[in-house]
């Protein structure tokens, strides 16, 4: 009877879980790449060899020889080498111009009084001397200046002696200096509690003749106290640097489509960040997986595993932000004609192990593209087939389609669809003047970023291979896609709209059930107008589809009619929330407003600004280089420059600080978008966006600059 009754519950169980695939969990979630071509980029991509790269490029934090900058750097040769022993076509080294770079020579600190021991030496950790350091051989004593306040400072006799401070030496050296102080012994670090022997890569200025030794906080701490308990401490200090000039080099090679005309899809990540620092994670994860992106997608194509697609394939290792500026300045006919950019910036954490995700950040609204939806539809799709689920577990605990290394992970895939951020060379791309949408992927949060913690201890062969993975279907998708995919693709991007809009729908919502009757009608008008903002923005991505078929009149005709239904949704959406903010008013006893234009936006709705081809003719350069005089008619600032040294930033004319200025700017390249329509996607992507007169102001100065028509 008892075992009746089992088999009966178990007979339950089992048809329960079948019916819950059906309507809960989906058993096998479809993938935006044939199944077979993603089963082959799977099954040839590796985790292992990205790692192996690391552990070649930097096995540890160390200091540069001499002799590398007067030929190949050590990572130059690494990667050429590789892109030669694999066969890549095209493989070669630019160089293009040189750069001058402060470099470490050697450098040690030995305490000389109450006691002999070395406490620093620059050949057993690089990190332990800030970039910017200048020669010194001296012998004074240590004096306490705790986070190096102003009333710290004043407070104490700096004159001769080297202060030490928990702040990092940047922020105390100007005032120190000015004090009398030759030095600076800093413990700072970012992360302390996370990792207490962990050196930041930290700098100060080269404009001062100081030097400044980096701690750890684990040896900053007993320095303190000492001091803090009254001990006299005296330390020699010897440091040598010097400034050194060498080319910059770009390791490149090019996967030619089948069709000259057709475009590429650029794939970069940064090999250099600097040339001091040397990062595991950042960024030689980033180089190492693009590497094997590279063989892959060239291993697969050249023994005819996968068919050679119709767009090119680049891929480019360069010196971060300056490397990338310079070689577009190079190649300015090649944007034009690149459909989009993936940018691998530290990519490879163990993420269980920092409390990280991997994060793929998307083009901002004005670069609408494509990329973001196929991109996403990768990370969903790893992500599902990467975990075991409870409606599918029975009698199948695994992974669906697991990408794991073999010394890697087991880990599920810990992922993050994230706004738009730069910070990277995607940025660069993604410029005024260059105008290719890019997007990056990264793992964040990293504890060990940018310190001498970055070590190939940290990263997981197993998201290095998921990494080589999502970068190698994608670019693969977009390169080889023909009218049936880019319908495919079409429909994901009109299915992803109706969830933004959802979204936005139920943000607003929020905000709506949050609202005050001071703040009612502003906060109903702002939840409307994001929902126009997006809108306007996956419309626009529907329609950058168009080039991967431009003749294709299924796929216009399928786009036309989906942007149509974006525009019913967002109706849908908007009816929704007026129901809800008229339930709100009378809840808050106040009059409920229909939104209704201002005259400022009533004026701005009928104002198209339309990016003229000048930015594209100066590229990267192109709003660094407005005229003064006309940033002072205008009374506006324009936004920094990756390019920018501090003194421009000083020098620059007094105005209103345009922090947006490049999204503006960006924003007119269809000339579809009212001055109106730039405000509603601004503050849709950022909670501090400038005021529609600043938008208008910055607009004006860039008509009078030559760069937009209305």
């Amino acid at each position: 009877m008892k075992k009746s009754l089992l088999t009966v519950i178990v007979a339950l169980t089992s048809v329960l879980a079948i019916n819950a695939q059906n309507y809960t969990t989906p058993f096998k979630p479809l993938n935006i790449l044939p199944e077979d071509v993603y089963d082959l980029i799977l099954g040839e991509s590796s985790g292992e060899q990205p790692y192996y790269h690391v552990l070649e490029l930097a096995p540890y934090e160390k200091n540069r020889k001499a002799e590398e900058y007067s030929g190949d750097l050590h990572e130059t040769k690494y990667v050429y080498g590789k892109l030669k022993e694999y066969g890549l076509p095209n493989a070669t080294v630019e160089r293009i111009g040189t750069v001058k770079t402060w470099d470490g020579v050697s450098a040690t600190l030995w305490e000389t009084s109450p006691k002999i021991a070395k406490i620093a030496d620059y050949e057993d950790l690089a990190a332990y001397l800030a970039q910017g350091s200048s020669n010194a051989d001296v012998e004074a004593q240590l004096v306490w200046i705790g986070r190096g306040t102003k009333e710290e400072i004043d407070a104490a006799d700096l004159k001769g002696k080297i202060v030490v401070t928990e702040a990092a030496g940047g922020r105390v050296q100007r005032p120190a200096a000015e004090s009398g102080a030759v030095g600076i012994i800093s413990f700072y670090a970012p992360r302390p509690l996370v990792d207490p022997v962990q050196v930041p890569n930290a700098s100060i200025m080269d404009d001062q003749k100081m030097f400044c030794f980096n701690l750890p906080p684990r040896d900053g701490y007993i320095l303190r106290d000492r001091l803090l308990a009254g001990e006299k401490i005296t330390v020699h200090a010897k440091v040598e640097t010097t400034e050194v000039e060498t080319v910059n080099q770009i390791p490149t090679c090019l996967i030619p489509g089948t069709d000259p005309n057709a475009g590429e899809i650029i794939i970069i990540a940064h090999l250099f960040e600097g040339y001091v620092k040397l990062g595991a994670n950042d960024n030689n994860s980033g180089s190492a997986a693009i590497l094997d992106v590279a063989r892959t997608l060239n291993n697969l194509i050249s023994s005819g595993r996968l068919a050679k697609p119709k767009r090119s394939l680049r891929f480019l290792w360069v010196p971060e932000i300056s490397g990338t500026y310079a070689w577009l300045e190079k190649h300015k006919d090649i944007p034009s004609k690149t459909l989009c950019c993936l940018n691998l910036d530290m990519v490879g954490l163990w993420l269980s192990k920092s409390d990280g995700l991997y994060c793929f950040q998307r083009t901002p609204m004005g670069l609408p593209h494509y990329v973001n939806d196929v991109a996403e539809a990768l990370f969903h799709y790893v992500g599902a087939t990467n975990k075991s689920f409870l409606a599918t577990g029975a009698g199948r605990p695994e992974a669906i389609k697991p990408i794991y290394s073999v010394t890697g992970s087991r880990e599920p895939f810990y992922y993050a669809v994230t706004a738009h951020y730069g910070a990277s060379d995607h940025e660069v791309f993604n410029d005024f003047g260059i105008d290719v949408p890019s997007l990056m992927f990264i793992t964040w949060p990293d504890n060990y970023y940018h310190t001498s913690g970055d070590r190939p201890s940290i990263l997981d062969p197993t998201q290095l291979r998921r990494a080589v993975v999502i970068a190698a279907s994608a670019a693969y998708l977009i390169a080889s896609a023909d009218g049936k995919s880019a319908l495919k693709i079409a429909s994901e991007v009109a299915s992803n709209a109706a969830k933004r809009l959802a979204v936005m729908q139920e943000t607003g919502a929020i905000r709506l059930s949050e609202a005050t009757a001071d703040n009612f009608q502003e906060t109903f008008k702002r939840a409307v107008y994001n929902l126009d903002a997006y809108a306007l923005n996956d419309i626009a991505t529907l329609s950058s589809v168009l080039e991967l078929a431009p003749s294709d009149a299924a796929l216009k005709k399928y786009i036309d009619a989906q942007a149509l239904n974006i525009e019913s949704i967002k109706k849908l959406n908007q009816k929704s929330l007026e129901e809800l903010a008229k339930a709100r008013a009378d809840e808050l006893k106040t009059a409920f407003k229909p939104v209704t234009l201002t005259a400022d936006e009533l004026k701005a709705s009928k104002i198209f600004p339309k990016a003229t081809s000048l930015a594209s003719e100066k590229g990267g350069s192109a709003l660094r280089d407005i005229p003064r005089e006309t940033m002072i008619k205008h009374g506006v600032r324009p936004p920094r420059s990756w390019r920018q040294s501090l003194s421009d930033i000083v020098e620059r004319p007094v105005g209103v600080v345009i922090t947006n200025g490049v999204e503006i700017a960006r924003l007119t390249k269809s000339g579809k978008n009212s001055i109106l329509d730039i405000k509603k996607m601004l503050d849709a992507q950022f909670p501090e966006a400038e005021s529609l007169e600043d938008v208008t102001r910055y607009l004006e100065l860039l008509k009078d600059a030559g760069f937009v028509t209305f």
